[in-house]
């Protein structure tokens, strides 16, 4: 089905000429083209005259379009067909223009072969093509906004998040308010999601590169902390069965108790071994306050050093805690992974 509006207007033989020079009446409609091919909806116009070249020449424009509603809005707003006819009345046979909105009634029989072929593979194709590339832009965007999760710590992850949801609501809203928006905006909007999960994911990989980089040099001599300085004052031997609080997925392990409630000193600094016996990314993070604040090895809020720990990496917690009762967690699984320390 196609919907089509027809101009018909007449133009005196002499005026010909003037009608198909460069800026003339012809000439336009045929320049009108390269704007049409932008609109939604549109699928092809057509100029034809008759041969004539005495007396009025008869001249048939038609656009052809997907659906009613981008005809319409097309007729009600400018540029089109019409106005640029009418703005050449002074070559036209007076009374001679006419307008139609029609609607082609198409039958198997008069598809052309290109249409079959276009048909048929829009019948064949589309249907195992579309869920394939979405499938892979979806598994793009897990595992993209998974490996920039993981990268980004405390607010932040937060504030990607909700200016992903925003950015997702924005969007959705616009495209909800023109749903005959063109291929082209549609097409825009994936690749610029597409470059930024790419090159969000190509960061978050490179970081994490350089943080394993890190956490593997040691400098000759070392003893048990990484650049081989002195182990701090309390810190247990390796081996020699000091303080161990293990973090595996998901779940904070000491003295064989998940989740545990730990006493130390009051006053004394404490050192404990924190291993990530687990797969994924873990640390430790004290609340000094009632609410935690930014976790840092050598902040207010006491957090393994390093302060972003990967499976299979090492790391030391080293606590001063005045008497009380002080919350810990994993920033990375706040509400599976947490424990309590009293020091008394």
């Amino acid at each position: 089905m196609e919907y089509i509006q027809t101009i018909l207007f007449q133009i005196p033989a002499s005026r010909l000429e003037e009608a198909s020079a460069g800026g003339g009446l012809l000439a336009e409609l045929d320049e009108h083209r390269q704007f049409l091919k932008g609109q939604a909806g549109f699928r092809d116009i057509r100029i034809t005259r008759s041969i004539n070249n005495e007396g009025n020449i008869l001249v048939m424009t038609e656009t052809r379009w997907s659906d009613d509603g981008s005809l319409v809005r097309y007729e009600t707003n400018e540029p089109n067909a019409a106005t640029i006819v009418r703005k050449h009345d002074a070559v036209l046979v007076p009374g001679s223009l006419q307008v139609l909105d029609m609607e082609a009634l198409r039958t198997e029989s008069s598809f052309k072969h290109g249409d079959e072929a276009t048909d048929a593979r829009a019948r064949t194709i589309l249907p195992i093509a579309i869920p394939f590339a979405v499938l892979a832009f979806a598994l793009l965007a897990i595992y993209g906004l998974s490996r920039v999760y993981l990268e980004i710590r405390g607010d932040g992850a937060v504030a990607l998040a909700t200016g992903l949801a925003i950015g997702v609501m924005i969007f959705a809203l616009y495209f909800a308010a023109n749903p005959k928006a063109p291929g082209w905006q549609i097409g825009a909007v994936v690749a610029l999601l597409a470059v930024s999960l790419a090159g969000g994911t190509v960061w978050a990989v490179a970081n994490e590169d350089e943080v394993h980089e890190e956490a593997g040099v040691e400098e000759p001599g070392g003893g048990g902390e990484p650049g081989g300085g002195e182990a701090p004052s309390g810190s247990p031997e390796p081996g020699a069965g000091g303080l161990v609080l293990s973090m595996k997925d998901n779940f904070f392990e000491f003295d064989g108790e998940q989740n545990p409630a730990i006493t130390v000193t009051a006053g004394e600094e404490t050192v404990f071994e924190a291993p990530n016996e687990g797969a994924a990314i873990h640390n430790v993070h004290v609340a000094i306050a009632d609410d935690f604040d930014t976790c840092s090895p050598d902040g207010n809020d006491p957090c393994t050093d390093p302060d972003t720990v990967r499976g299979g990496q090492d790391s030391t917690l080293t606590i001063t805690l005045e008497a009380g009762e002080y919350k810990f967690q994993c920033d990375f699984h706040p509400t599976e992974m947490t424990g309590t320390f009293i020091a008394e």
